[in-house]
């Protein structure tokens, strides 16, 4: 693999606050590159194990998660999830259609992320996220309840990819269902705990929470703080009881680089980190496998495996894994059996190119796709 040591001259090109890069080849050689600050107001630099928020990576986690109780045989991908959630599920456009698993990781469940203030109630999954008020999985998904708006879209369940940050919820409150514990704590158990991750869906679960960047939006010309620490803690989702845990977890884990390329080497060496399985081979071709794929223009989702995208723009060989964006960070975890790329950014001046994907993130992956060519 080539050195990047032109790559923070790079990154100059940019306005971002703070960002870690890191690159890995399959003999395990890794190089990471910090670049500006961790906190602006702090004057804390932007280190190797700085963590961040890292948004919708977090949804291949959450498969992970889930994947680990298909193995056990404990759930099916294609039984119906009413089977799982004990109550009937269906979208009233197609009412005998059932909704699986695998349409929920491929995110062609027909289920949106819809909702809000309507009349006077907190409505829809957009509703649910704006209030900590208990409202139950059951009353977001079923028509007839108080909660329910526009759940479903009239898109054929399994027919039509739709991104749904609810459809990433329901998956964590199905191995809620299945392990009878709550999913932050089943996916630091299985995962996090076994790959020594400093890291979780909770700040209480972070042992250097020093580490934790703050995040910053671009407004108005200038960087204006988001999130740091304390707020992310204010602002962090309650626990509810088992089996009503689906917010927060489609974007919700705190993670550093370093460690995330922990659970990127696992996947490049199909289900193996350092001699430890986390994932059966079988498993790990499965989530890898093209599941669903369109013609669109936007390549973050021409191809869709089970919650990895699947992107054949920028490498003669494919790339796997995902984007992140929310609380004015960007993100990206993209790898293939030969090279992985881990890009987390907790600020920046982004124009959008394609909807999942900023102009300056597509620079980025092209310059780094073209100095780690294996070939």
């Amino acid at each position: 693999m080539n050195k990047l040591s032109e790559y923070s001259l790079f990154l100059n090109n940019f306005n971002l606050v703070g960002s870690t890069t890191l690159v890995i080849d399959n003999n395990k050689f890794k190089q990471v590159i910090t670049k500006g600050y961790q906190s602006i107001e702090n004057k804390i630099p932007t280190s190797p194990n700085t963590i961040y928020k890292i948004a919708s990576i977090s949804k291949v986690i959450v498969a992970i998660g889930l994947l680990k109780l298909v193995e056990k045989k404990l759930i099916d991908l294609d039984k119906d999830i009413s089977n799982y959630l004990n109550f009937k599920v269906r979208n009233p456009y197609f009412p005998s259609k059932i909704i699986t698993l695998r349409m929920l990781l491929t995110q062609t469940s027909s289920i949106c992320d819809t909702g809000g203030f309507i009349d006077n109630v907190y409505k829809g999954y957009f509703g649910a996220n704006q209030t900590d008020d208990f409202i139950p999985l059951e009353d977001l998904l079923n028509p007839n309840r108080k909660h329910y708006y526009n759940t479903f879209s009239n898109n054929l369940p399994g027919s039509n990819f739709e991104y749904s940050n609810f459809g990433c919820g329901i998956l964590a409150c199905v191995c809620e269902k299945i392990t009878k514990i709550h999913f932050r704590d089943y996916i630091k158990k299985v995962l996090l705990d076994e790959l020594d991750i400093d890291g979780g869906f909770r700040v209480k679960d972070i042992k250097h929470q020093d580490l934790i960047a703050a995040h910053y939006k671009f407004i108005d010309n200038k960087f204006s703080l988001f999130r740091d620490k304390d707020s992310f803690i204010q602002n962090e989702c309650i626990e509810y009881p088992i089996g009503e845990n689906y917010r927060g977890v489609a974007g919700g884990l705190y993670i550093s680089a370093v460690d995330l390329s922990k659970i990127m080497e696992m996947l490049m060496n199909k289900g193996i980190y350092q001699d430890k399985k986390i994932l059966e081979i079988e498993t790990v071709n499965e989530m890898e496998s093209v599941q669903w794929k369109d013609n669109c223009s936007d390549p973050t989702y021409k191809q869709k495996g089970l919650q990895l995208i699947i992107m054949d723009d920028f490498s003669k060989d494919l790339l796997y894994g995902h984007f992140g964006n929310a609380y004015g960070l960007r993100s990206f975890m993209l790898y293939n059996e030969h090279v992985g790329y881990i890009f987390l950014c907790n600020g920046g001046d982004f124009v959008t190119d394609e909807e999942h994907m900023t102009i300056v993130e597509k620079e980025i992956i092209q310059y780094l796709v073209s100095k780690t060519k294996y070939n």
